[in-house]
């Protein structure tokens, strides 16, 4: 499997999943020049089922913490069990011949 690609094509919107540290991972649709996304986002259970999401929004956040009470949502609960993840990405390391 080849790594992915450091450059996109142009013509490819983007969809970015960001960690929040200490919170959920959210997914940002790239969106239009009146601010409606470009991108249908589609979130399964494990019965391939959709989860309704709002249609209107640019950005969906994912429950890490596991104790949200709408998951695979996040509702915030991760403050009150004072949730602590901080992951960061690490350069890509070089590699010599």
């Amino acid at each position: 499997m080849n790594p992915p690609s450091a450059t996109k094509p142009a013509d490819l919107p983007e969809v970015t999943i960001r960690c929040r540290e200490h919170g959920p991972l959210v997914v940002e649709l790239p969106v239009d020049t009146q601010g409606a996304p470009t991108v249908t986002l589609r979130v399964n259970d494990h019965h391939g089922d959709a989860f309704p999401l709002p249609t209107e929004k640019r950005a969906v956040a994912l429950c890490r913490c596991g104790q949200s009470g709408c998951r695979p949502f996040c509702d915030g609960t991760h403050r009150e069990h004072q949730f602590r993840a901080d992951e960061t990405a690490t350069a890509p390391s070089e590699t010599t011949s």
